[in-house]
């Protein structure tokens, strides 16, 4: 029989102030049993979002851990296109390491899963299926999403052609491809490429724990930020381009109602300019910047906020928003992606299309939202109902996965 041993191959090392999954999957595993070992390499450029990051090594877990190459050089390059060709050089010389480190694991450990985390990881797994027995492992090729399914559909060749890696790791053959449901119609990306592993495809939503917290916290936290009766928005995630945070500000510029915070949560290179434009908009007042947070403090910002925004570019699908739904926050959101599965505009929250009059009629609509609490008591209701149909805990979510994994293991099917 075959013992519960597993390697991971990852570009993604462990967080605490954003992506869960990532360090919740092994440790999923190390709780139920299984010898885990979790090879990658970590990227600490500044225009990157490790180095707000402490190094995390999770308890039974055997990390090995090593850092992208060419730092000094990269944190120097100001060109974005020059930049890209450097850190795509050094991302494959780290694809290689991960391989040598992984053949080194092989021949002294026996090893019986190999999971191949995002593009970096899946690439290291293919290189290695060329240099062992194919039938002596089972492998795993696990994504938290993709643009190429944004690419694709906006015609966007040079993105896509820059990003063959990608593709190649996409198309490859596992025997389970695990992909994160953060509204990007994976199914329908990995057919159009033609996909050797989409019948084995199992796309999940992330897990949400308990996100509520007591009325009197929720007041004393107020207090501490010195927050009165203003509404409270706020926003999670990193500061990058395509999280939009910028058109938050946009909307919330273009509000009639002035006694307003907004409560931004994360960080990323985007900061200085964004509180530039705050200050430009004349709105810098009403701008909390909290910065990065670990994930057990997210919550304290969650609850004291009346309602939540995602604006982001590709899917707004992320932890932050089914977290808000969990909280039984009022969302404002986009229309992309699969973000429609979950928000229907003017029932359980506020979806827009992206176009020219989103950012006047998105004010206009929180300016009749503050004034209207029967709307309010409405959305409130509904996305409470949205909750319970379609939210799952996280050990609900790692416990699924596990056990599929097992049988794949133990019955050489899933």
């Amino acid at each position: 029989m075959r013992k519960k041993t597993i390697l991971f191959l990852s570009a993604n090392d462990f967080k605490e102030k954003s992506i869960q999954v990532i360090r919740k999957t092994p440790i999923a595993y190390e709780q139920r049993g299984w010898n885990v070992t979790y090879i990658v390499m970590r990227d600490t450029a500044t225009n990157g979002n490790y180095y707000y990051e402490d190094i995390i090594n999770p308890d039974g877990i055997k990390v090995i851990r090593f850092n992208m190459c060419w730092l000094a050089l990269r944190n120097k390059i100001t060109n974005g296109i020059l930049h890209a060709i450097i850190t795509k050089l050094a991302s494959f010389i780290g694809i290689i390491q991960l391989v040598i480190r992984a053949k080194k694991i092989l021949k002294k450990n026996e090893i019986s899963i190999i999971y191949g985390y995002e593009t970096h990881g899946v690439l290291a797994s293919m290189l290695l299926k060329l240099m062992v027995k194919r039938n002596k492992y089972k492998f795993i090729n696990r994504f938290m999403g993709t643009w190429m399914t944004d690419f694709y559909d906006k015609k966007k060749y040079l993105k896509i052609l820059l990003n063959f890696d990608q593709i190649i790791a996409l198309r490859a053959k596992s025997d389970l491809l695990i992909f994160t449901n953060c509204g990007v119609n994976a199914a329908r990306i990995l057919t159009i490429i033609k996909s050797k592993s989409l019948n084995v495809l199992k796309y999940w939503v992330n897990g949400v724990d308990e996100q509520k917290l007591p009325k009197d916290r929720i007041a004393k936290l107020k207090q501490q930020m010195d927050i009165g009766d203003e509404i409270i928005f706020t926003s999670i995630c990193r500061l990058v381009d395509w999280k939009r945070i910028d058109r938050t500000l946009d909307i919330l510029a273009k509000l009639k109602h002035k006694n307003f915070k907004y409560v931004i949560v994360g960080d990323g290179h985007l900061t200085e300019t964004l509180k530039k434009q705050a200050k430009q908009l004349k709105i810098d007042k009403n701008v909390i910047f909290i910065g990065a947070v670990n994930n057990d403090q997210v919550k304290k910002y969650l609850n004291i906020a009346d309602i939540f925004i995602s604006m982001a570019d590709l899917s707004n699908v992320g932890n932050p928003l089914l977290e808000a739904i969990r909280c039984n926050k009022i969302i404002f959101t986009l229309n992309n992606g699969e973000t429609a599965n979950w928000i229907k505009h003017k029932q359980n929250g506020f979806i827009y299309d992206i176009n020219d009059d989103m950012i006047g009629t998105a004010a206009a609509d929180i300016d009749q939202l503050i004034n209207d609490k029967v709307q309010q008591k409405t959305i409130i209701e509904n996305i409470k109902i949205t909750e319970k149909q379609k939210l799952w805990t996280w050990q609900e979510r790692l416990d699924t996965e596990v056990k599929l994994v097992e049988k794949l293991l133990y019955e050489d099917k899933i």
